[in-house]
Formats: structure tokens, C-alpha cells, sequence
């Protein structure tokens, strides 16, 4: 029998019956690919938790990293779990590398070119039905060629999002976070990716977690935190955020015309 993703997210949930569960276990025995995808599945939860702690925020993302799955795997039932790993990137480095290009190369520069983009790239859409809709479109920049296992997790994500695909870019970014927790570009887009799908108290944790830092998204995160509020219509609250983003942030212009129109 071939597992899909959806069986191993499951059994490691605890959801197999007792008798499918003895199967599942008794083919980990001699397939050594069914082995890897449990071990990465089990260290990206476990990455994650310890990243955002272990608190009420751990059951928080527990539940959203369930929801992702069950959205965006619910429909693949009937696929191998190779098929499968193909359009999730939870996937082996092929056989035949592509060109290497480091990550950790290009992740200062990514993130320079990223809080430029940020900050400049804005769908202005005359025809938004909301201030929320008008400021929150945001794109991600592809900074990496395809390299290393992560590099085309990362190359996927950015499409997946820029198809406004929030669901598939999530699960990529995460196990981008989950292997470069300090990587405030993933993290950054992470927490917009958990934004636009609604899961708004671990986008909020997310953003926090970014402004109480230093990197280049930490006001950026302060923008989409008030966005966060925006989309609940709490424009009070929106506006509190919005006053956190002091006159010399690049972002500073961009805060202060959403405010006037609160």
C-alpha cells in the first residue's frame, strides 16, 4: 500500500484506527522512504513549536499546521506519497542536482531587496472593496536560484504566493522556518501567508515575534500587525500598531496614510 502525506499527518496526529495504524507501522519496517517523510514531518512540527514556544502559541500553530494539511492535502487521497511530495516540496534532493547556489549566500541580500519590495510594491487597486484588501497585497521576490533542498522550497513558496496560493505557501515556509528559524524573510511571509488565510492570532504572534527583533521586516511586521486588526474592523487598535513605526522607518509614509484613512 502507498501512504499519502494526509496518512502520515494523521498517524502522527493520532487519528489511524488501531488496525490501520499496526499496518502503517509494520510498512515503516522495510520502506526506507516512508521512514524519512515521518522523521521530516515529525521535525518541522517540532521545529516549529520551539520556535514560537511552548505555550497557548504551540496549540495555536498545531491546529493551523493541521487546518493547512487538511486544506491542502484533503484532496489528494488517492495519490502516492511520491506523487504527493512532488507539489508539496516535502520531497529527497534529486538524483541529478541543479546548479548549487548557497542559501545562506543570498539571505542578507534577500532580505534588503525584500523590505524594498515590501515597501514598494503594492497592488493599488482603485477597485479594492476594502482598505485591508488595498494595503495588504504584497508580492515576494524570487532571491535564489534552485539549489539546495531549501532553495526549492523557498522558490515554491514565492510562486505559491505570488498565485495567492496562502495555503501551499505556508506549508513551504514553514519548513523553511522550521530548518533557518532566524530567517526573518520566510518568518516575514509566513506571517502574511497565515493573514490572508485567517489564521490571525499566529499571524499576530508571528509579526510580534518580528518586531521585537531587529531585522529589516520589523516594521513591516508592526504595517501588517495593524492590518491584522484592520480586517477584524478594529481600526483602534489597527491605529495603536501604526503609531509604532517611527518617522524614519521606510515604511513610515505608507503607515501614516492608512492611519488618515481610519
Amino acid at each position: 500500500m502507498k501512504y499519502t502525506l494526509e496518512d502520515i499527518a494523521r498517524y502522527v496526529d493520532g487519528l489511524m484506527e488501531a488496525d490501520e495504524q499496526q499496518a502503517f507501522e509494520a510498512a515503516l519496517q522495510s520502506d526506507p522512504t516512508l521512514q524519512q517523510q515521518l522523521a521530516f514531518h515529525r521535525e518541522v512540527e517540532a521545529g516549529l513549536q520551539d520556535t514560537f514556544g511552548k505555550d497557548e502559541q504551540r496549540e495555536q500553530l498545531k491546529g493551523t499546521m493541521q487546518q493547512l494539511r487538511q486544506e491542502y492535502f484533503g484532496n489528494k487521497t488517492g495519490e502516492t506519497l511520491q506523487e504527493q511530495s512532488a507539489s508539496a516540496t516535502i520531497v529527497s534532493p534529486p538524483s541529478q542536482p541543479a546548479k548549487v547556489v548557497s542559501f545562506k549566500k543570498y539571505v542578507g541580500v534577500a532580505i534588503a531587496v525584500a523590505a524594498v519590495l515590501v515597501i514598494g510594491v503594492f497592488v493599488w487597486n482603485p477597485f479594492a472593496g476594502n482598505l485591508y484588501e488595498k494595503y495588504a497585497a504584497t508580492q515576494m521576490v524570487a532571491q535564489v536560484e534552485r539549489g539546495s533542498h531549501l532553495d526549492t522550497v523557498l522558490l515554491e513558496a514565492t510562486t505559491a504566493f505570488n498565485n495567492k496560493e496562502f495555503n501551499v505557501a505556508a506549508v513551504d515556509l514553514a519548513e523553511v522556518i522550521q530548518n533557518q528559524p532566524d530567517n526573518s524573510y520566510a518568518l516575514f511571509y509566513f506571517g502574511v501567508s497565515l493573514l490572508q488565510t485567517d489564521q490571525l492570532p499566529m499571524a499576530r504572534a508571528v509579526f510580534e515575534k518580528l518586531f521585537k527583533g531587529e531585522s529589516a521586516f520589523k516594521y513591516e511586521a508592526a504595517f501588517y500587525e495593524a492590518l491584522s486588526f484592520l480586517k477584524e474592523k478594529d481600526k483602534d487598535t489597527a491605529k495603536d500598531w501604526l503609531e509604532k513605526i517611527p518617522a524614519d522607518a521606510p515604511n513610515y509614509k505608507k503607515a501614516q496614510e492608512l492611519m488618515k484613512k481610519l
